[in-house]
């Protein structure tokens, strides 16, 4: 959880990335097509750069992609009242 929420805009992309330690699961192929939950979008890989990225270190902004993967964060989305 943020210390402060996030507000985010409509049409615009965001990522979401986090894994402790080095740990994740991951689902090869996930994003080929991509997935609704209204309000939420996630993209197909390709259709805005790549989906399911990950960086490796331990810092750094994920722009590195494999086998249009889904590394599975979880993400909690609250609309505004």
């Amino acid at each position: 959880m943020f210390a402060t929420p996030v507000d985010i805009a409509a049409n615009t992309v965001y990522f979401a990335s986090f894994a402790p330690a080095g740990n994740y699961a991951a689902d090869s192929s996930y994003f080929v097509n991509a997935y609704d939950n209204a309000p939420l979008h996630a993209l197909a890989t390709g259709a805005s750069g790549g989906n399911g990225v990950y960086v490796y270190g331990a810092s750094g902004f994920p722009t590195s992609t494999f086998n249009a993967n889904n590394y599975w964060v979880d993400v909690l989305f609250e609309p505004a009242p």
